[in-house]
């Protein structure tokens, strides 16, 4: 498995331990990037990091041939039956050169280099059925989101305790706030909360709710009380009892709502999950940091909202599929292919 995001390590930790109860060896090679390391440590995985990340075109380009070379190496010592991963540049070349199927996990519709680099290449490309694109034979959609894999209620069940561990109040009012560093390829000509707003927005939304901040970089003076300090595999149980996510990132508007916590996103870039959202009521995608505030403010002051998002995440979880188990039957299934294949 090629984990090169923090997000992945999520998506992949729980097909990691049920393959190897189920008696397969599994390697995880991983990438220098944000908190990717920090979050395999915190969950017991042991990967092997490739690369740092590569700064801009260029330097994804190079690292892209860097890290090639090293996946191709890995693949002649340890000789996969099956090569997986989320997005799959790497993976899914590495996978070409040395003859072995590759399992790509795709919900990223904007990532159009990446496609062009990774679809040629790759066996299998499994995406949610609310993605926007379509791409051929290859590509099959589920009934799902990458955050079922890791939020299912067969996977994760939020602990009150863990919250107050991390020193939030699971049944005090508080609202989890997300601020992206902006940093990415697909961010370019992107915006959410504008930056000179972003004190008075906070100090809005404390009229309501006690705010705690996750931020991806460094944040104005006034709002550093605010930020939220504690282990980055814990984050989930604390946003299961907030009233109210607000922020600029998708991953994590999906995730509140999978845990019954209504979201407003705050970003002009959309996404096939944030639809599937929106429509089950859990989700409002709102460009505009004005409106956003005036949403917000409106989901707080509402005693309904919180039931509201509960009730419509039961209807999510009764249309949708535990994601750790496509993945992990799927990538059985590849490498006894392959397997047969060799007999």
């Amino acid at each position: 498995m090629d984990i090169t995001h923090p997000a992945h390590v999520h998506f992949f930790r729980h097909a990691i331990a049920e393959l190897r109860a189920r008696g397969h060896d599994v390697a995880v090679t991983t990438r220098r990037k944000d908190i990717t390391l920090e979050l395999l440590g915190d969950l017991g995985i042991a990967g092997t990091p490739l690369t740092e990340c590569g700064r801009g075109l260029g330097g994804l380009f190079v690292e892209m041939l860097v890290r090639d070379v090293k996946l191709l190496a890995i693949c002649r010592r340890f000789r996969p039956d099956v090569l997986t991963a989320i997005s799959g540049a790497f993976a899914a070349q590495a996978g070409w050169l040395a003859r072995r199927p590759v399992i790509v996990w795709d919900d990223t519709e904007h990532q159009k280099f990446a496609h062009l680099v990774t679809y040629p290449f790759a066996t299998a490309v499994f995406s949610p059925d609310c993605y926007r694109k379509r791409f051929g034979p290859k590509h099959h959609l589920y009934p799902g989101c990458h955050e079922l894999a890791y939020l299912h209620p067969r996977r994760f069940t939020a602990d009150a305790a863990v919250a107050r561990a991390a020193g939030v109040d699971p049944d005090g009012r508080y609202c989890l706030i997300r601020l992206i560093s902006w940093g990415a390829h697909h961010d370019v000509g992107q915006h959410g909360i504008d930056v000179d707003k972003r004190v008075s927005f906070v100090r809005r939304i404390a009229r309501h709710a006690r705010p705690y901040i996750t931020a991806e970089g460094p944040l104005p003076a006034e709002l550093e009380p605010y930020r939220l300090r504690i282990p980055v595999s814990r984050i989930h149980h604390v946003l299961a009892f907030a009233l109210l996510y607000v922020g600029e990132g998708a991953t994590m508007a999906s995730e509140a709502a999978l845990l019954g916590t209504p979201a407003v996103y705050t970003n002009t870039l959309g996404a096939g999950t944030i639809d599937m959202f929106s429509r089950y009521g859990l989700v409002w995608q709102v460009t505009d940091t004005d409106e956003a505030l005036d949403r917000s403010e409106a989901l707080l002051t509402d005693s309904a909202a919180k039931r509201r998002a509960q009730e419509a995440r039961q209807r999510v979880l009764a249309d949708k599929i535990d994601v750790t188990r496509l993945i992990v039957e799927t990538l059985e299934d590849q490498g006894g292919s392959r397997r047969r294949g060799l007999r």
